[in-house]
Parts: structure tokens; sequence; C-alpha cells
């Protein structure tokens, strides 16, 4: 059995054509299915790659190491969920889509779990800014095409508090129910006055 590699500080490469594009999903897919099934510590770059048909050292084309694997899966979900139609009221659609976006990624535990730690490992490392995806969205979904300063700022505390909310609960400090009830009781103490 192979020694694990330790992931270096670098951009994963990008798929620049269609069959790399596939092998790239093929990896994200493998990933969550056996991030699925078993604790983080339980799985290898080498299983992943294993599990979807490629050489471990096209896995580390992409990704350097399997942290960044799992912060890429979180990625993957997040660009393509697809929040609940807007009601109107933006906070309620605020807090809907924030909400839903956590009952699916708790859907399951331990790759819940895997995803949290591991995009928390790679931001250490890379210090990159964060993916802008999921304010958009949350912007988008309250109308707001330009958003202030104060909105921005809010956006962002809401999306820490939800971190830090969801890092409780894969720990095993929250239930799923009670972590789900406090990111609705953060945004709304966030949002309120702002949106």
């Amino acid at each position: 059995m192979g020694v694990p590699r330790i992931g270096e500080p670098r951009a994963p490469a990008l798929p620049a054509t269609d069959d790399q594009e596939n092998r790239r999903g093929a990896i994200l897919r493998a990933a969550a299915r056996l991030g699925a099934a078993k604790e983080l510590e339980r799985i290898q770059a080498q299983e992943i790659a294993a599990d979807a048909g490629v050489a471990l050292r096209t896995l580390y084309r992409y990704y350097p190491s399997k942290h960044h694997v799992f912060a890429a899966v979180l990625t993957d979900q997040v660009a393509r969920f697809r929040p609940p139609q807007p009601t109107g009221n933006r906070i309620d659609d605020i807090v809907a889509i924030m909400v839903e976006a956590c009952r699916n990624v708790l859907r399951y535990k331990h790759l819940a779990h895997a995803m949290i730690t591991s995009t928390q490992v790679v931001r250490a490392q890379t210090h990159e800014p964060e993916d802008p995806t999921l304010a958009l969205r949350i912007l988008a979904v309250a109308g707001i095409d330009e958003p202030s300063e104060d909105q921005l700022r809010r956006l962002r505390l809401v999306q820490q508090a939800t971190t830090g909310i969801l890092t409780w609960a894969v720990g095993g400090a929250l239930a799923p129910e009670d972590a789900l009830a406090d990111v609705d009781l953060a945004c709304r103490l966030l949002v309120d006055g702002a949106f």
C-alpha cells in the first residue's frame, strides 16, 4: 500500500477538453459515492481514482490532495444547487436557500464531514477568495442586482455563520434538525433590516 501524498499548495489544473472534463466529473462522482459510504480518514486518493476509472496521476493533475477533491465536490454541489422558488419575501427567500443548501449538505453524514473539513483544509493552504457562486444565487433569489456594502457584508456573515453551524453538525455537536433551525435563525438575524 502506498504512502498518502501530501498535497502541494498549488491550483488544480483545469480541464481543457470534453474528455478531461468527463474524467474530472468521474473523480467528483466517485469521491461523492465513497464519501457518502465511509469516513474521510478511511478514503485514499488511490481509491477515488480507481472508483472513477482514472489513473492516480490523473486525479493528482486536477486535485493536489483528497482534500482538494472533497472541497471540489462541495463546490460542484453548490454550482448544481437549485434554490427554492422565490416567494417575494427577501428574508424568507434567503433563509429558504440557506436552509435547503444545508439540508442537501447534511443528507449524508460522512460526505458532509469530508466536504466541510476538506474545504477548511484547502482554504488554509491556498488563501484563495471565497467562491462567489452561493452569494450570487442568494442575491438573485433576493432580486438584488447591485448590493450595498452592508448587504455584501451580511451575506458574508450568513455564509460564515452557516459554515460554523455545519462544522458543529458534522462534528456531532448538533443534530441535523437543530443545525437547520440554527441556520434559519442566524440568517434571519443577520439579514433583517438589510434586505
